[in-house]
């Protein structure tokens, strides 16, 4: 789900704009005392908290296209809640957010449900209830993880681009390198010359940002 960087302006935003960077967190819960105190204490720690009664309400929230300031992000989700439950809104959000770090919270949940909320992709499950530390160490965790899907979703879409600034035979030779093929045997295949071939093959690497073979194979074991 990519969003729109909303600018700092004011200095009211340059605060908002810090705690956005150290983290954003969604508290879902329909318990008012729960998702105060959890708030409460996100708050405490200066990460940009947004809490929802419902799924419902979340989800109106988040599939608006208002712009926010960039930093990693987590979402804290009660398990049972009527109408959309946290199992529910985590099936919807592995199709729409997959990046999304997903912290269960629960209190009478069952052994089933909790084997489903991890078996979907949550990364940790808090048990009601839970201590400041419980929390804050599964929000670090979480936040963390985020952090790294999108540098690696950021790394993967600017390999996408360099490869695709390749003209066809260079992306034709930097596949046959990748796979091991040496400059001789790459000019048999392709009926060219050798140093035609070495030719191709310096403008590929410089394009593509590698300096050697290790490189190269795993830039192209990132493309789709």
């Amino acid at each position: 789900m990519s969003r729109l960087v909303r600018p700092v302006v004011t200095v009211h935003d340059e605060r908002e704009a810090a705690r956005h960077a150290r983290g954003r967190v969604f508290v879902v819960d329909d318990d008012d005392a729960v998702r105060s105190a959890v708030t409460a204490v996100l708050s405490h720690e200066a990460y940009a908290v947004s809490e929802f009664r419902s799924a419902e309400d979340f989800l109106e929230q988040v599939q608006r296209a208002d712009p926010v300031f960039p930093g990693p992000a987590c979402l804290l989700l009660d398990l049972k809640m009527p109408g959309v439950s946290g199992l529910d809104l985590q099936q919807q959000l592995a199709r729409d957010w997959p990046n999304l770090p997903i912290v269960f919270m629960s209190g009478g949940s069952s052994a089933g449900e909790a084997v489903q909320a991890l078996k979907g992709g949550a990364l940790d499950f808090l048990v009601k209830p839970f201590d400041d530390e419980q929390l804050m160490a599964a929000v670090a965790h979480a936040l963390a993880r985020n952090a790294e899907m999108e540098r690696s979703l950021l790394s993967a879409q600017s390999n996408e681009r360099r490869f695709a600034e390749l003209s066809g035979r260079e992306s034709q030779i930097a596949r046959m390198v990748a796979a091991g093929l040496r400059n001789q045997q790459i000019a048999d295949r392709l009926g060219i010359a050798e140093r035609t071939v070495k030719l191709h093959r310096m403008h590929m690497m410089r394009k593509l940002g590698t300096t050697n073979l290790i490189d190269l194979v795993r830039l192209l074991d990132s493309l789709p």
